[in-house]
């Protein structure tokens, strides 16, 4: 399996080209929605629709990959293939991560994999720490100290990304877009680019790259560090030679968006060159994943107590998010420490983790600092402002937080007198004001404090639970035997304190397992072997790029050719023969789930150009002198209208390419390899109600047809361009299973 190309950066606003796929024929060129007044020859074009949802429908949108609500018994049956075969987990989380592994032998096959699971293998040895997990930070700053920058192992003077996770489920409007050029500008203005910096290799090198990216350059290292891992206990040779599959985590609310971009990243890091075996990929939700490890190892531990039709709630609490999912024990045979479970609605989740526990401290440490000591503390007057939209921490920042780490794990909710005080960085908070709790350089921190800090992420909690809750016992009618706390952030005194509190006041126990912090790679592994549960679905990578052909707003950095320009009656100067992709080459295939693209635009046509309308917003009766004449088989003649004229028909030129880097212009197709396919569509077949009737000073009356492209790819791919639900044309083209990476 070859590396993953990288996905093309977004261009500039485009619109459809309707030419025809041949050369030599002429064009009918789109331009975009225009507030200017237009002359009577740009008109007669075809229009980018400027929908607010633009950017939502663009992105090609992976359906969600829930699990069935029923769960089998285990049985050898579950097992994917007899051969010998390596599992590995990959837990990314927003500010920690994870790995877990299993080697499964062939001759193992036939045994009872809830015994097998017992050799599940948590990796612990990161750079610089012992640990079942490692922090999710990367940083691109230079380490005079050597330090690898990521992980535990990075730089103290270091600009740090932090919570990138989040990042991949934001979806940007045109303002926050907009927001995060502007700051990025502003920061630039006083960027270092000078050959100093380049000789002390610190250029910002994150302003130049998306959410995915960083991911993917942070689960890089993630990767060599499980092959050095895997290399140390099975040897290089093992490594080498036994398939692998892979089954990666994610939260219980994740957009198709955010699921595709994990599984990108997560295909580019584990590549075959580290793992030339590498084969199937899958997906299993955190609390899902969580709650078949907890419960398997409280069944072991003797600490449950459960009896058929009672019903449990995992609560996985993380960093960036707090996610449910609620089970009814279908049988259980405590003998054989075996259960089978029913999964009781879907999964729920908000972002209530840990993070937002870390974002109220900052701002209480910038109310009681004021905004001077604030600006020294963030640093505001460095040379590297400049963020481009990530989440980034500076040096004080960072060890600031890192002295708040301590208090916020062991933080019980109880009356302390003395508060917990924090040393703050050299220069801040210099002059003692005893009313915002600054002395000697240190800032106190109150009980109440830290559970105004926490307040926002319990509380959210304590709904989702009570949401949980409702649905088992009014909607279902069934008993909640517990509440399992894992995660991070389940380790929370606190929280643990408020969610038994919680329970108790409807007579529910809450338990918390001493390795809750690798519950979900451990349960991960679990849920890959088809321990009491259905495998999860094994995912593809798209084999070809699909979009369609466009022009769009001539800009140089683009890299458009001077040929390629056409300039419009106002001016403006297009580059023509392009192609916008819509769905990527490796984006993830859910079994029996379309992915689907869809982008609403909108043709023009001047009325002189359309059918008579005679208003009913229908053509007219046409005289017989005008209608052509049809003989049937019995003789007699039947009228008919004479077919629509060539003026009411556009085109669409849908293109799907199998290179790894995908051409830009439709010049560099390769017709031999790539499928092109034109689509003719009717405007005359437009529905009433999305027609619209215009009018300007130059062309006089005019009309927009709104219509949607829409990609869908499953096991085929199939374009189609509707109208208000009809279809105007439609076509197919082979997936192109054979290019699919082995």
């Amino acid at each position: 399996m070859s590396s993953l190309p990288t996905r093309p950066p977004p261009p500039p606003p485009i619109s459809l080209s309707a030419s025809p796929a041949f050369p030599g024929t002429p064009k009918r060129e789109v331009s975009p929605i225009s507030t200017t007044r237009r002359s009577e020859d740009d008109v007669d074009e075809w229009d980018a629709y400027d929908d607010p949802q633009d950017t939502l429908n663009e992105a090609a949108t992976p359906s969600r990959t829930d699990s069935p609500p029923g769960f089998p018994n285990f049985s050898s049956a579950n097992i994917p293939t007899a051969e010998t075969r390596m599992v590995v987990a990959l837990d990314y989380g927003t500010t920690f991560s994870g790995i877990a592994y299993l080697s499964v032998a062939s001759r193992q096959k036939d045994q009872d994999l809830d015994a097998l699971a017992d050799d599940i293998r948590v990796l612990q040895g990161w750079p610089t720490h012992e640990s079942e997990k490692v922090p999710s930070e990367i940083s691109y700053s230079p380490s005079p100290k050597g330090c690898r920058q990521w992980g535990y192992d990075i730089d103290d003077n270091s600009r740090v990304l932090k919570w990138t996770k989040l990042e991949l489920e934001e979806t940007r409007n045109r303002s926050a877009e907009l927001k995060t050029l502007a700051e990025t500008l502003w920061g630039m203005r006083s960027l270092d680019l000078s050959e100093d910096a380049v000789i002390r290799n610190d250029i910002p090198r994150h302003l130049a790259k998306e959410p995915e990216d960083i991911v993917k350059d942070y689960l890089d290292n993630i990767a060599e560090q499980t092959l050095e891992e895997i290399c140390t206990q099975v040897g290089r040779r093992v490594a080498d030679n036994i398939p692998i599959d892979m089954v990666i985590t994610h939260p219980a609310k994740w957009s198709d968006k955010a699921l595709n971009s994990t599984y990108r990243a997560v295909r580019a890091a584990f590549k075959a060159d580290l793992f030339p075996k590498i084969r199937n990929f899958s997906f299993v939700s955190e609390p899902e994943a969580c709650a078949h490890y907890t419960l398997r190892e409280a069944l072991r531990e003797d600490r449950v107590n459960f009896r058929k039709n009672d019903c449990f709630i995992v609560v996985d609490a993380g960093g960036g998010t707090v996610d449910l999912a609620s089970y009814k024990v279908v049988s259980l045979d405590l003998d054989k420490k075996q259960f089978k479970l029913e999964q009781i609605g879907y999964p729920i989740g908000d972002k209530c983790g840990a993070t937002c526990i870390d974002r109220a401290f900052e701002q209480f440490i910038e109310q009681k600092l004021g905004p001077e000591d604030w600006e020294k503390l963030i640093e505001t007057d460095s040379q590297d402002q400049a963020t481009g939209g990530h989440s980034i921490i500076k040096p004080k920042l960072r060890m600031l937080h890192g002295r708040f780490e301590g208090i916020k794990h062991q933080f019980d909710g109880k009356d302390q007198k003395l508060g917990f005080p924090i040393q703050l960085p050299r220069g801040i908070g210099t002059t003692d004001d005893e009313e915002r709790g600054i002395m000697n350089g240190a800032i106190k921190i109150t009980v109440d404090d830290l559970k105004t800090m926490f307040k926002h992420s319990l509380d959210k909690t304590l709904v989702l639970i009570g949401q949980a809750a409702t649905h088992i016992q009014i909607i279902q009618k069934l008993k909640i035997r517990k509440i399992f706390l894992s995660g991070g952030f389940g380790r929370s005194p606190y929280l643990y304190e408020r969610v038994k509190a919680w329970g108790m006041t409807t007579g529910i126990q809450v338990d918390r397992g001493d390795d809750c912090w690798s519950a979900v790679t451990r349960g991960a592994i679990v849920k890959s072997l088809g321990v009491h549960t259905s495998l999860p679905p094994m995912i593809r990578p798209c084999p070809r790029h699909y979009g369609i052909k466009v022009r769009t707003q001539y800009a140089p950095y683009n890299s458009h050719r001077p040929s390629d320009v056409d300039v419009d009656v106002e001016g403006v100067k297009w580059a023509t023969d392009q192609i916008r992709w819509f769905i990527n080459k490796g984006d993830a295939l859910f079994p029996g789930k379309p992915m689907v693209s869809t982008y609403d635009c909108h043709w023009s046509m001047k009325a002189t150009h359309f059918p008579a309308q005679n208003g009913t917003g229908r053509a007219p009766a046409q005289h017989l002198g005008s209608m052509s004449q049809r003989f049937d088989k019995r003789g007699g003649a039947n009228s008919m209208p004479p077919p629509p004229p060539a003026e009411v028909f556009r085109e669409v030129v849908f293109v799907a390419s199998s290179a790894d880097e995908p051409p830009t212009r439709f010049a560099a197709i390769n017709k031999g390899r790539d499928a092109v396919v034109t689509l003719k569509c009717n405007l005359t077949k437009v529905p009433e109600t999305h027609r619209s009737e215009f009018t300007n000073k130059e062309v006089g009356k005019f009309y927009k047809f709104w219509v949607k492209v829409e990609i869908h790819v499953t096991e085929k791919c199939e374009v189609k361009i509707t109208s208000g639900g009809k279809v105007l044309a439609s076509a197919e083209v082979p997936l192109g299973e054979s290019d699919i990476s082995a």
